[in-house]
């Protein structure tokens, strides 16, 4: 009840305030689970998603959401839960897959789940290497991965800003990918990596943005150490 709650407060004002142009309403399932991949290139990419898919979403996030501290974590904390966020501790090999496990239960239940393939939110606009566990999701799980791209969503909230801007932006989703051929070959680190560049291509073809065979958070870790 929360999260619908959530999503009707929400949905409403996204869509005439920011009046964002959405792309492909009709490649999501109508029925049954699905996974969408998405790029990153705000820290509200998921929200938008998630408001702007037509079916209700659970979206992998950063346990670290969830555990601020303050009474501004506590608010954030609530919020993230209310639109369904599964959290996951990248830190830790433990943590993540914890986190995979219950994306695998979410759409076991017939949900779906969204995933930002890089990673973390892009440093400089173009597109990074996807990590696997997209990939290890769908090729465990059996199910559909649906390519979505965002465009202009960093100038509603350009990194390290304290507030929304007023812009519009563009969210396209692609025709459903299967991989029928590879379902149950998770643990195989060659099949993950090439169904992942697949994705990624589809991703790249809906924005249009530059790919980079690098992983954001590598980027971010040299910009940070200055090396």
């Amino acid at each position: 009840m929360l999260r619908m709650l959530t999503r009707r407060l929400l949905v409403i004002p996204l869509k005439v305030v920011l009046r964002p142009r959405v792309f492909g309403v009709e490649n999501i399932p109508a029925t049954g689970p699905f996974i969408i991949a998405a790029n990153h290139l705000s820290f509200f990419d998921s929200i938008f998603i998630a408001l702007l898919t037509p079916r209700p979403l659970y979206f992998v996030g950063k346990q670290g959401w969830l555990t601020m501290p303050g009474l501004k974590g506590w608010f954030q904390g609530l919020f993230f839960r209310a639109v369904g966020m599964i959290s996951v501790d990248s830190a830790n090999g433990s943590g993540m897959m914890a986190g995979l496990e219950t994306s695998l239960r979410v759409l076991g239940e017939g949900n779906a789940v969204g995933v930002h393939i890089e990673g973390t939110r892009s440093p400089d606009g173009r597109l990074y290497k996807g990590n696997t566990g997209t990939a290890w999701i769908a090729l465990r799980s059996g199910m559909p991965v649906v390519p979505c791209g965002v465009a202009g969503t960093e100038r509603v909230h350009p990194a390290g800003a304290k507030r929304l801007y007023v812009a519009r932006f563009d969210v396209h989703f692609g025709a459903p990918m299967t991989f029928d051929e590879h379902v149950g070959r998770e643990s195989e680190r060659r099949v993950r990596r090439a169904v992942t560049d697949q994705i990624t291509q589809q991703i790249a073809a809906l924005t249009g943005q530059e790919y980079v065979h690098v992983y954001a958070a590598t980027v971010k870790s040299r910009q940070t150490t200055g090396t």
